[in-house]
């Protein structure tokens, strides 16, 4: 995990300048941002909510003292971050146009906060043993904001967030408002937790808690939401038999302990929508030129003709170039197939096989007077007479039929003629003979009509390897012609396309 968070480190540091040099510098910005995130490794929560829904009143509670005012801190960004350490403001804003920054009590982080517009962000320091040296909190304006800084505040949080958690208030957590905002950080990709808070406002004699659980699940599930947990709290009543408070702390917990995987997801997902926002503002920089240039090269019908006119051609180049790659599958499967159903050793051949063999069993004789000339000469008789059965039905069942497979795809591509019959016939020439059923017979078998079976299969098969092997060569051939051809074919296509190409640019 340290190795994925140093490599993303050194990729942003190398993103960002570009980005900059093309004049996008928002973007490149948040990029150094994501890095010096990873490289602090702090948990960073983003606390989300409607103004009335006890969102400041919850991070008080975690915090465990009244650090947040019960109205906003007056900023810019209008977001808080609140960590662990010596209490104190740690404030920077702009004096006279340069940025500076402030420690001040926290009692008086309003006063120096009156001038909103001056404010950059405001940080709360706090002895919080439960945030520790780990977790970063993040206090953001309420959502139903119309000011559009508090909305672009939020979405900064947003992009530094590890995790969010949004509060909501008992009687509208299925709002549309809700639902829209949750589907947003669904497309962002940030673990996302619902908090529904003031549940003390349930009544159990209208509706059991359960069901309005239930209720809940089912109203976010129709908007194809899963949130990665859902938390009930009662801070008004902290010890409201439905309040899961305890399960609060306990996630808080958890989520520490996973925080260098939950950096590392958060800020790959951070920069994916960095570079979203960057690709978009590039488009709309580029917009009014590329517009300029459309108009000089005869307008959106030129543009959509020369558009077709490339994808006619490049469809033409991959039927060409798909050709010779399916020539070669076809011609290996058509090849398969046919050895595959080749009966190359019927049973009347098999007996020509059987009659063979017994002329190969240790002792056998023929004829009482030159016993040995006689016994050469039958041998060889039988070994003929298999022979010569046995390759005309090689002949007509895997020849033939290989030979007229094979001038059929040649034609295809344009070969015909002496050249190819000589190359067909050099195929064929010399691939096996009658040493081939010598060789494989074992003189260690007990021969009989099983090893008869078992000598005629091996004998089938090898020879039906000997031209699948053959074949294979000669279609890697016949596939480099037809590439040949292919290219021959495709030339004359290369050069319009080119210039089409650079139409279109």
């Amino acid at each position: 995990m340290e190795k994925t968070a140093l490599a993303m480190e050194t990729a942003l540091g190398n993103m960002a300048p570009p980005m900059a040099e093309a004049g996008d510098e928002g973007d490149a910005k948040r990029l150094l941002e994501l890095r010096s995130k990873l490289d602090d490794g702090r948990l960073t929560i983003a606390f989300c909510g409607h103004f009335s829904a006890g969102k400041s009143t919850l991070v008080n509670r975690i915090c465990g003292t009244e650090l947040l005012p019960s109205s906003p801190i007056p900023t810019s960004a209008n977001v808080v971050r609140i960590l662990n350490g010596e209490a104190k403001a740690t404030i920077r804003k702009l004096v006279g146009g340069q940025e500076t920054t402030l420690d001040v009590p926290i009692q008086d982080v309003n006063e120096y906060c009156k001038d909103g517009e001056t404010v950059l962000s405001v940080s709360l320091s706090y002895p919080i043993p439960r945030l520790g040296g780990h977790t970063v909190l993040l206090d953001t304006p309420g959502i139903d904001s119309t000011d559009d800084a508090h909305r672009m505040a939020t979405e900064s949080a947003l992009h530094l967030a590890d995790v969010v958690f949004y509060v909501m208030d008992y009687n509208h957590v299925q709002s549309e408002i809700n639902f829209t905002f949750a589907k947003q950080l669904k497309e962002w990709g940030k673990p996302l937790y619902l908090i529904v808070n003031q549940i003390d406002k349930h009544r159990e004699s209208e509706l059991t808690f359960e069901a309005y659980r239930q209720s809940v699940d089912e109203a976010f599930g129709n908007w194809h939401l899963e949130p990665s947990g859902i938390v009930y709290l009662s801070l008004r009543e902290p010890n409201h038999p439905h309040s899961e408070w305890t399960s609060l702390l306990a996630l808080f917990e958890s989520l520490a302990e996973l925080r260098g995987p939950l950096n590392v997801c958060s800020v790959d997902a951070s920069v994916r929508h960095v570079v979203r926002l960057h690709g978009k503002a590039m488009e709309e920089a580029s917009e009014a030129e590329r517009e300029r240039l459309l108009a000089q090269a005869g307008g959106e019908a030129e543009a959509e003709r020369v558009r077709a006119e490339i994808a006619e051609l490049e469809s033409r180049l991959r039927g060409i170039e798909d050709e010779a790659g399916g020539l070669r599958t076809r011609l290996r499967l058509d090849v398969q197939s046919l050895l595959d159903n080749a009966n190359i050793m019927p049973a009347a051949t098999r007996d020509l096989a059987q009659s063979f063999l017994e002329s190969r069993k240790p002792g056998f004789k023929t004829g009482l007077l030159f016993a040995g000339a006689k016994t050469a000469a039958e041998q060889e008789r039988r070994l003929q007479a298999f022979y010569h059965d046995f390759h005309a039905l090689v002949q007509a069942g895997i020849e033939w039929h290989l030979l007229d497979l094979f001038r059929r795809a040649a034609d295809g591509i344009g070969w015909r003629g002496e050249g190819l019959e000589a190359e067909l016939a050099s195929f064929v020439n010399g691939l096996w003979d009658a040493d081939l059923l010598i060789t494989r017979v074992n003189a260690g078998a007990s021969f009989g009509s099983a090893y008869t079976m078992t000598y005629a299969r091996e004998i089938a098969d090898a020879v039906k390897g000997l031209y699948r092997k053959r074949a294979l060569a000669w279609i890697d051939a016949l596939g480099d012609r037809a590439a040949a051809a292919g290219e021959a074919s495709a030339a004359p296509l290369r050069a319009p396309l080119a210039e089409l190409g650079s139409q279109a640019g």
